[in-house]
């Protein structure tokens, strides 16, 4: 899922509720909480509609006042993988003066992060990850 410009979107985020929706299962009688930053991609009336069929409460919270209790993705994952891939990124354009970074060079940065970076997939990761997942909040 990849939009033209680079930046989410309203369709992209429909298309990945879908996702949310299909690996979550919520019901009338299980139903889910989804809490995001409040991008202009995810205030759309066909988002709304689809929480409110498929049973998801969807709570958003003021950009910039997110921290990592609220993102532990970007604690663990999502900040390191960044940091590599702009390394990456790097080497390439330096090896490759005339050309542009596509679509397939970014894949092919992503799989070379992934089969090489041991520390990626660490279990120091996934503590950390299963640590924040167990705190309380208090709204």
């Amino acid at each position: 899922m990849i939009s033209d410009t680079g930046y989410n979107n309203s369709h992209l985020f429909i298309d990945g509720l879908k996702h949310f929706d299909k690996h979550a299962e919520p019901s009338a009688e299980d139903p889910v909480l989804l809490i995001a930053d409040n991008h202009t991609s995810r205030c759309s009336l066909p988002a709304v509609l689809f929480f409110r069929e498929n049973h998801i409460t969807f709570l958003t919270v003021p950009p910039h006042a997110t921290s990592h209790v609220l993102q532990p993705l970007d604690k663990c994952f999502v900040a390191p993988l960044i940091a590599i891939y702009s390394s990456e990124a790097e080497k390439w354009l330096v090896q490759n003066t005339e050309k542009v970074i596509t679509l397939y060079e970014v894949q092919g940065f992503f799989k070379k992060l992934i089969d090489t970076q041991p520390g990626f997939n660490s279990q120091r990761n996934l503590s950390e990850l299963q640590v924040l997942s167990h705190t309380t909040l208090s709204l």
